[in-house]
């Protein structure tokens, strides 16, 4: 797993967030966990207004990454499970966990 190609869209990932373009957040999502995204999205603070890399971890056929979201008020840590599919063409984040 490329870390620094990961570590590019979980940035990416993280701005899309800030700027509440909600459906940039679910593209960036495996098909399978789309449904869950404004599940996800309820655990974040309201409004977000940064996001920031704590890591990106390879983990053999995937990456591990960590997010902090902040807002005025509170901030949340989400661990990410990012896998590169075949035909995607870029690594999607595979699962989400509010930690």
């Amino acid at each position: 797993m490329d870390t620094s190609n990961v570590r590019q869209h979980a940035e990416a990932h993280g701005q899309a967030v800030v700027r509440g373009d909600l459906d940039a957040v679910t593209a960036d999502c495996v098909p399978e966990l789309r449904p869950q995204v404004p599940e996800v999205a309820k655990a974040l603070p309201q409004p977000t207004t940064s996001a920031e890399i704590l890591s990106v971890e390879d983990a053999g056929d995937h990456a591990l990454v960590e997010i902090r979201y902040s807002g005025d008020r509170d901030t949340v840590t989400i661990r990410s499970r990012w896998e590169e599919r075949e035909g995607e063409g870029r690594p999607l984040i595979a699962q989400a966990d509010p930690s």
